[in-house]
């Protein structure tokens, strides 16, 4: 796996809140589980249900994680989120696909105590862009 984050050197500290890891890592594990309670054969299945959407969320929910361990920055989160969204983008077909994998995000953001995604969750779910 790549190494983050890339931006660490220049970067603004988030306070990240003490149970952040755990939290996190709980999220992980309900994530993992999706694949199993989600998938129910002649529905429309959850992104969360789809085992490649789900790896690759699982992926980028440990690079949250790993950025939490080591030098939570600002920018390292907004990496962690335009790296996970742009693995995911071609795996999403829609709007609603694309506010479930931003719903997936947010719930990240706001576990380690980030403001904002600066916009790009809202993007990503109007015409799939990532921020590169």
């Amino acid at each position: 796996m790549a190494s983050l984050p890339s931006l660490a050197q220049d970067s603004t500290p988030v306070q990240v809140p003490a149970n952040a890891i755990t939290q996190l890592e709980d999220f992980m594990e309900v994530t993992k589980q999706a694949v199993a309670t989600k998938a129910k054969p002649g529905k429309n299945i959850h992104v969360e249900a789809r085992p490649e959407v789900n790896r690759q969320l699982i992926i980028a929910a440990d690079e949250f994680r790993r950025v939490t361990r080591e030098t939570p920055s600002r920018e390292a989160y907004l990496e962690c989120i335009d790296k996970g969204l742009a693995r995911v983008a071609s795996l999403t077909s829609n709007a609603v696909e694309r506010q479930q994998v931003a719903d997936f995000f947010q719930e990240l953001v706001e576990i380690v105590g980030l403001k904002s995604s600066d916009g790009r969750l809202a993007a990503f779910v109007a015409n799939g862009t990532v921020k590169q």
